[in-house]
């Protein structure tokens, strides 16, 4: 299918509408996430407990001499906050101007709001966006305009937005750069199913994202991207959607075809693993 592939404006800058999505456990890295956005595209690196490598290329431990639960807890944080400020710093000098660079952070994660205040304090200018889901991230619009960084929920239905939105984004819908639809039954990681939907039934994706601009457009937000993550591989299978009226303007979130790049810093095995799948 042939189709036309233009950019929009994301986190204030123009990019490409291909957003690599943040995968946790140091696997959406500074290095995979700034040749993305090197491209032309939107580089996301994983904010949840991320890696500090050393002048030597060596990845500094993280020791816990803390006596009790809290004092442990403690380190964890800053442990993430160094390593969400080392991968920020990677991810910029990789991309070297290129499109924006974003963190991924998991709201339920213990700890996640001094996380995301420490790393946007220390990698200053370095992160354009913040996308945040697992959990219903109320709280992420303020904090994050407060660094005049954007932000980007992740829901899984038009309900769960209506929600955030009447609750806190209205106060900040200047810094609210996209609305990512994680599909629920499509996405390789977390899945948002709620009790009056049934897991053994799939639903076609695209109602669903028209219902969720539905709302956006009631409230003003025409403008604002939705980014459609959950299965998506191949992009000519998508190509109806760029400029259906009824959803546009689109991106789209690759998880796990990014995984299989020279830059993803996972295992060889591993990707020829993922290739027989």
């Amino acid at each position: 299918m042939s189709f036309q592939l233009n950019p929009i404006v994301m986190s204030g800058r123009e990019a490409l509408p291909l957003i690599e999505g943040g995968k946790g456990i140091a696997i959406s890295n500074g290095e995979s996430s700034g040749a993305w956005a090197a491209t032309g595209g939107i580089g996301t690196f994983s904010g949840v407990n991320a890696d500090t490598i050393d002048d030597d290329g060596n990845m500094v431990d993280q020791p816990y001499h803390g006596k009790t639960r809290r004092e442990r807890h403690d380190e964890l944080i800053a442990h993430g906050v160094r390593g969400g400020i080392y991968q920020a710093r990677v991810a910029y000098e990789t991309a070297k101007g290129g499109g924006p660079i974003h963190m991924n952070i998991l709201w339920e994660m213990g700890g996640a709001e001094e996380v995301l205040h420490g790393t946007l304090q220390g990698a200053k200018g370095l992160i354009d966006g913040v996308t945040c889901g697992a959990g219903m991230p109320y709280r992420v619009a303020e904090i994050t305009a407060s660094y005049g960084v954007y932000y980007y929920p992740i829901i899984s239905s038009a309900r769960a937005f209506r929600a955030l939105w009447k609750r806190s984004y209205h106060k900040f819908p200047e810094w609210l750069g996209g609305v990512v639809y994680e599909d629920p039954w499509r996405a390789g990681g977390h899945n948002g199913l709620s009790n009056s939907e049934d897991p053994q039934v799939p639903e076609y994706p695209k109602p669903r994202v028209r219902a969720l601009r539905k709302i956006m457009n009631e409230v003003g937000l025409h403008n604002t991207p939705v980014i459609m993550a959950g299965g998506v591989w191949r992009l000519d299978e998508w190509a109806d959607w760029i400029d259906d009226p009824e959803i546009a303007p689109v991106a789209f979130q690759f998880g796990t075809r990014p995984l299989l790049t020279t830059e993803s810093p996972i295992s060889d095995v591993w990707k020829q693993r993922l290739l027989t799948l």
